[in-house]
């Protein structure tokens, strides 16, 4: 009889006492935990021995998640690794292992999981388990990501939220994606995707707009495309250019005609709950439109939409 493949869950920390417990918690039954801490100052090394030998202080923080997930990975000794953060809970062990079975049987080497927003509204895919093998590994100093893409979805749901220790460096992923950015120019698109996004959430909204037309220029990912011309729409609006605003709206459309926020915003654009009669009928048709709507190929679905 074959053994079955083992699996280690992976962090890097840096003082997370807050969060690392329930963390640590919610992987009940895992084989091995392998903990690289970056730099903590509160109790966070104090409570990861609590679960693992596999404390390791040796990595020197570089502004680089990609450099220490590898890192991690590099110590682990499982079959199978499932990357996981502090301030996230895996909701069923028992989903991982008949993951890793199902990723076997195809020859697989990473699974896609499905990340939920504490405040559950949002959810996408990505690949968070993935076989200890050195085909797989991290790419991208922020918003990293596997080298391998995800053999399908799988049931493995892991919640994700928001860590006080944070609150220690705001700018931290602003400061990296600015520097690669400045770096490697427009050969960063995915960098510019999200420094886009960044500069969207500091209300920086010609930065934004003039950040995310230099990535939708070369971008090739529809999903990532799409949620870059709705940020762009977005951002016309709030410099009060409206015009703008629906053409960028209508371009994510086009990429994807099932992307219920981008059709609910056209809504809104549209003049819906206007007291001209014509743009409110307009604006009703549009929000027809998004109530059939799938979000099938949509990068992050958000169940609820303030677009004021």
């Amino acid at each position: 009889m074959t053994n079955s493949p083992t699996i280690g869950a992976v962090l890097i920390v840096k003082n997370e006492e807050v969060l690392l417990g329930q963390c640590l918690d919610s992987l009940k039954g895992i084989d091995e935990i392998y903990i690289a801490d970056t730099g903590s100052q509160d109790r966070t090394l104090e409570l990861a021995k609590l679960y693992t030998k596999n404390v390791y202080t040796d990595f020197k923080w570089n502004d680089s998640f990609c450099d220490a997930r590898n890192f991690i990975k590099s110590k682990a000794k499982t079959d199978w690794c499932l990357s996981i953060d502090a301030d996230e809970i895996l909701h069923d062990f028992g989903a991982v292992r008949e993951a890793v079975v199902m990723a076997e049987s195809k020859g697989s080497l990473a699974v896609d999981c499905t990340m939920v927003a504490s405040d559950g509204g949002q959810e996408f895919a990505y690949p968070r388990l993935f076989k200890n093998d050195p085909k797989c590994f991290w790419r991208g100093n922020i918003h990293n990501h596997l080298s391998e893409l995800g053999a399908g979805l799988s049931n493995v749901r892991i919640t994700h939220g928001y860590s006080p220790a944070h609150q220690l460096d705001l700018d931290r992923s602003f400061r990296i994606l600015k520097k690669e950015v400045d770096t490697r120019g427009d050969e960063a698109v995915r960098e510019l995707f999200y420094l886009g996004r960044e500069y969207f959430y500091k209300n920086d909204y010609k930065n934004s707009v003039k950040t995310l037309k230099r990535y939708v220029k070369k971008a090739t990912y529809f999903p990532e495309k799409s949620e870059a011309f709705l940020i762009m729409g977005r951002a016309y609006w709030y410099l009060h250019r409206g015009e703008d605003a629906r053409l960028a709206c209508s371009k994510a459309l086009i990429i994807n005609a099932n992307f219920k926020e981008a059709i609910a915003f056209m809504a809104f654009l549209a003049g819906l709950g206007s007291e001209n009669k014509s743009w409110d009928e307009n604006g009703k048709q549009w929000a027809k439109m998004a109530e059939t709507a799938s979000n099938e190929g949509v990068l992050f679905v958000r169940k609820e939409f303030d677009f004021r």
